[in-house]
């Protein structure tokens, strides 16, 4: 499984099995539909509780006794009135609420909950989104590193193969021993430039892994990343955010109109209530009411409410034109770039082919003794950085296709 070559859909595929944001959207949704029984459960469900209340309150000095419960005390005695206390209270009561005719309220909270929700998911998307886009440009970074390696190797075999050729010409006294010398120290130094592509690309296989959320395995070598131009989505991700932001505040608005509507609920319970102990078993009853409530004033509270509501709105559709110019300008940008660096690369090729074909005459003459070991690796030299010109011109490449995609989104 370690020397296995992996693509980018694997890391892909990786992420959204592994990674706490991925399956943080289920949850949310669960959450969501949670929350929509709980307002249920709160508004339109009856609410029943139990209570239990024990006041005594005595007298003293009452008709010769020191203390006295009573509901009659004499008027020498000392003590609450008896019209506020009736002498104490001993109650048991299991009690029902039910609000009435609050469907639109309810339904105001649930529509306000379920935008909340859809806000929330929307933000974990995009979380989700710029995930997805890091792990795609650290799969770029470490296959330009593998691609560096791959070509120092074939320069060092190259190398490798004209130091045997060298050590004859030396013995030959065609070349002298500091071409031979001078020629081991390149080699040497690509073999360490060699070392340092290797750790280069094994720290960013390390961050790739971890992007992913799994354990890093040894991985020698990465498929080349395959990246198309998406289509345009039929909806934006920020007329997504906007709708659903403009909604939540129309939502929002509907919730607080609701709270000024006339409110009726009905209330009951049952159980034991009395003041006093004597004939307690025959203080067992009901009760049954309305309770109706009508707002009248607050102050101007739901006109300043009101007022804020329309200032977002103006903020939202400010930023929902700036966003559709940015949008336009970024892919057209992005467009161009890659265009600018498909020319750039074909150029670049040409360039390689003549450096490769200068490279053959070169070896020709470096066997015969006809040019001089330093000529020879300028040449070398000279290749390699077209190379590299190339290598970062790719990377570049499909690091804007990279963007355009997150962008184009």
């Amino acid at each position: 499984m370690g020397q296995e070559q992996k693509n980018l859909k694997y890391f892909i595929n990786q992420a959204e099995e592994h990674l706490p944001n991925v399956k943080e959207i289920e949850n949310l949704k669960r959450i969501g539909e949670l929350q929509y029984e709980i307002i249920k459960a709160q508004h339109n469900a009856f609410q029943v509780n139990a209570t239990t209340d024990v006041l005594v309150a005595p007298y003293f000095n009452n008709n010769g006794k020191f203390i006295d419960i009573t509901t009659s005390p004499s008027n020498s005695a000392y003590g609450y009135d008896a019209g506020i206390t009736n002498g104490g209270l001993y109650s048991v009561q299991v009690n029902i609420t039910k609000n009435l005719f609050n469907k639109k309220l309810v339904d105001g909270l649930l529509l306000q909950s379920k935008l909340t929700n859809e806000g929330i998911l929307l933000s974990s998307s995009a979380m989700v989104h710029t995930l997805i886009k890091n792990i795609t440009d650290t799969y770029i970074l470490a296959y330009q590193q593998q691609l560096k390696i791959e070509f120092t190797k074939e320069i060092l075999a190259a190398l490798t193969q004209r130091l045997d050729v060298v050590e004859i010409l030396v013995k030959n006294g065609i070349l002298s021993n500091s071409d031979y010398l001078l020629l081991k120290l390149d080699i040497d130094s690509k073999g360490i430039e060699q070392k340092q592509n290797r750790i280069a690309f094994n720290t960013t296989i390390i961050q790739l892994f971890s992007l992913c959320g799994i354990s890093a395995k040894k991985t020698e070598s990465l498929l080349p990343p395959i990246l198309d131009y998406k289509e345009a989505p039929k909806t934006f991700f920020y007329l997504k955010k906007y709708r659903n932001d403009s909604l939540q505040l129309k939502s929002d608005e509907q919730v607080l109109l609701n709270q000024y509507k006339p409110s009726l609920s009905l209330y009951g319970n049952t159980g034991v209530n009395a003041v006093e102990l004597s004939h307690i078993d025959h203080r067992i009853g009901a009760s049954v009411g309305l309770h109706l409530a009508i707002p009248i004033y607050d102050g101007k509270r739901r006109k300043y409410m009101l007022d804020q509501n329309k200032l977002k709105r103006e903020n939202l559709e400010g930023y929902r034109k700036n966003d559709a110019v940015k949008l336009n300008n970024d892919l057209m940008a992005l467009d161009n770039q890659v265009i600018a660096l498909q020319n750039q690369i074909t150029l670049l090729n040409k360039q390689l082919d003549q450096y490769a074909h200068i490279q053959e005459i070169y070896k020709e003459k470096f066997v015969q003794g006809q040019v001089s070991i330093v000529d020879y690796l300028n040449v070398i030299q000279s290749y390699k950085s077209n190379m590299y010109t190339k290598l970062q011109a790719q990377t570049n490449l499909w690091l804007l296709k990279s963007q355009f995609n997150y962008t184009n989104w």
